[in-house]
Formats: C-alpha cells, sequence, structure tokens
C-alpha cells in the first residue's frame, strides 16, 4: 500500500471548518425525513471558585459558551460600559454583591444595549433579584440567573430556564422555527394605570347622582363608603399589579411583635420596635434560605479541598458578618462529617 497523502488531514479540517460555518453553533442536525434534530451532549462547565467580581464575570461568559454563544468573552478591567459579557446574539453583566438585585440595574441594563440590537440580555448575580426586578424582567425578556460560590448557575425565570435547558443534553426534539420576540405596545403595558386611576377617580363622579342616593342621609353615606372602597381597591390593586408590586389577599389577623434592634440583646425591649408578625416571618424565612443556601455552598468548598481561611474569606466579601461566617463554617464541617 502506498503512503497516505499528506494533505489529507488538512482536507479533513477544511472540510470540518466548513461544515462548521454552515452550523456555527453545532446544535441542530435535521434528518432526512422530518425536522426532529438531534442536540449533542455538551460538558457542564467545570467547578471554579468565585472569590472576586473578575472571577464572576470570567465564570458567566464560560456558561454563556456553554449555552451555545460560542463567541461569549470577558474583559474584566475594560472601560465600564454596563456590558460585561459580549457574544453575537447576546449580552451579559454580572453583578458580585451581597445585595438584592432590583429594578433600577435591570432598568441600567436595559438602557446600555446599543440602540436597534436585538440581543439576547442575560443577568448573572451571586444574591437574588427582588419581586419587582423579577417583574421588569418578565416585561424585557431579560434571562435571570444566579449563580453559587463554585459557579454553578441556577436560573431564577422562564427566559433563563429556557436558555439553560437547551444547553442541556436532551432526548431528540422537534424543531420549531424561532419566534420573534413579542413586544408589547405602551397600550398593553400600561392599560391597568389608566383602570386603576379611572376607577380612583370613579366615586367621585357619582356624587349628586340622584338615582344612586335617594335617601335617608345616613344611607347614602354607606352607600358612597361602599362604593369607594370597592373602586380604590380594585383601583389599587391593578395599579400594583403594573409596577409588578404583589399583594397579599390571604386573611389572617393581624398580629404584632417586638424586634429588638441591632446589637441589643433579645431581652433588651426599650429600643425595640414594633413590626407586623407575617412581615417578621416572611423576613426570618428569608434569612434562614439564605443561611442554608450558604452553609450546603461552603461545605462543597470544603469537601473538595478548600482551606477553612480561604472560604471564610469568601463568604466575607459576600457580605456575610462575622458571627455568621462562624457558624455557616461549624454547619458545613458538621454536614461533612456525617456519613
Amino acid at each position: 500500500m502506498g503512503r497516505p497523502s499528506a494533505g489529507l488531514p488538512f482536507l479533513c479540517q477544511v472540510s470540518f471548518c466548513s461544515a462548521l460555518c454552515s452550523d456555527p453553533l453545532g446544535l441542530e442536525r435535521r434528518t432526512r425525513g422530518g425536522n426532529v434534530a438531534q442536540t449533542p451532549p455538551r460538558a457542564v462547565p467545570q467547578p471554579m471558585q468565585i472569590s472576586s467580581w473578575q472571577q464572576a464575570e470570567l465564570n458567566a461568559a464560560r456558561w454563556m459558551r456553554h449555552w451555545g454563544y460560542a463567541d461569549a468573552t470577558s474583559r474584566p478591567g475594560g472601560p465600564d460600559s454596563g456590558i460585561d459579557v459580549r457574544a453575537t446574539g447576546a449580552l451579559g453583566q454580572v453583578k458580585y454583591q451581597a445585595a438584592h438585585v432590583g429594578r433600577p440595574e435591570l432598568q441600567r441594563f436595559v438602557g446600555a444595549r446599543p440602540y436597534g440590537s436585538n440581543a439576547q440580555l442575560v443577568f448573572f448575580t451571586g444574591s437574588d433579584y427582588t419581586s419587582t426586578a423579577v417583574a421588569y424582567a418578565q416585561e424585557w425578556n431579560i434571562a435571570l440567573f444566579r449563580y453559587h460560590l463554585d459557579g454553578s448557575m441556577a436560573p431564577v425565570n422562564d427566559a433563563a430556564r429556557q436558555i439553560h435547558r437547551l444547553s442541556a443534553p436532551t432526548m431528540p426534539k422537534t424543531v420549531r422555527s424561532a419566534e420573534p420576540a413579542r413586544t408589547q405596545t405602551f397600550w398593553q403595558r400600561n392599560w391597568r394605570v389608566f383602570a386603576g386611576v379611572c376607577l380612583l377617580m370613579a366615586p367621585l363622579g357619582s356624587i349628586g347622582d340622584e338615582k344612586t342616593y335617594t335617601g335617608p342621609l345616613a344611607l347614602d353615606i354607606l352607600k358612597f363608603i361602599g362604593i369607594l372602597l370597592l373602586c380604590w381597591s380594585v383601583g389599587a390593586f391593578l395599579i400594583a399589579a403594573r409596577f409588578g408590586i404583589r399583594i397579599s389577599l390571604q386573611a389572617r389577623p393581624f398580629r404584632a411583635t417586638v424586634a429588638s434592634r441591632a446589637g441589643t440583646g433579645p431581652g433588651t425591649r426599650a429600643g425595640g420596635t414594633r413590626m407586623p408578625r407575617s412581615t417578621h416571618d416572611r423576613v426570618t424565612a428569608t434569612a434562614a434560605s439564605r443561611l442554608n443556601r450558604l452553609v450546603a455552598e461552603a461545605a462543597d468548598l470544603l469537601r473538595t479541598g478548600s482551606k477553612q481561611h480561604h472560604v471564610d474569606r469568601i463568604l466575607r466579601d459576600r457580605g456575610v458578618g462575622f458571627m455568621d461566617r462562624g457558624r455557616i463554617l461549624n454547619e458545613a464541617k458538621k454536614r461533612n462529617r456525617r456519613p
């Protein structure tokens, strides 16, 4: 047999590059008889300890490449233009902070998008999002993700879950034609505000209506109060729903408790302030959930060989106090000792 041609590997490489250019993401291979495509499995990014904002941005770019944005790049230390990760068809912003991300941060992110761009907006944070931020992201189709200390990602809203789901190894699935993002008009976004304002003003227009107020005076006053309460309740609900404010309609007796100020003991009542019991329970549940999440992440880092002082520094950078860091590390070590 003759020796293989030296140009054969080069021709193979040229053929592979041509096929890759025709399908940049390498995600879909259509079958001959239908529209069923096979999504090849892609390796999930390896764990990466996040202890600085630079590492958080690099980790976000790594995950965006995993999700199919092959040219996603991050340049920590460059000019602050409001965009931390850039890719063809997507833009990302990364927050490395302990405070919750609110609606203003997402508004600035939308404003930083170039004029006329239809790129998918992806937002990353290591903390959490407020309810108004989630509602605003739903309105503008912003994908919200939360990263952990080990670099893993968790989707927060539907847009993020869709991106995360498309990157996971799946069975053959039906490929549908891409549907353009539905843009809401000004009236579709703000009809609740107009309806709410009309309802707030409606009771004033009923004053002096002889068909409604037929006497006696006491009955007319009760009618006016009823109309006022009904219209104002519905109007306030519509306006609150427009701006993403959740109103709990659960009926429960109002109870108050005494919450001590920071720095005072549980028995000190002189500096106590009264707050509703439901608000206190909600704040306590949120703090407990965040504490459990930090304990789990610290346990994973210690189990993978990280030193205790290194984990303590990561928690300190996340805004965790001295006493809380001690409790988190002790609980993490207890979890690792369990069989």
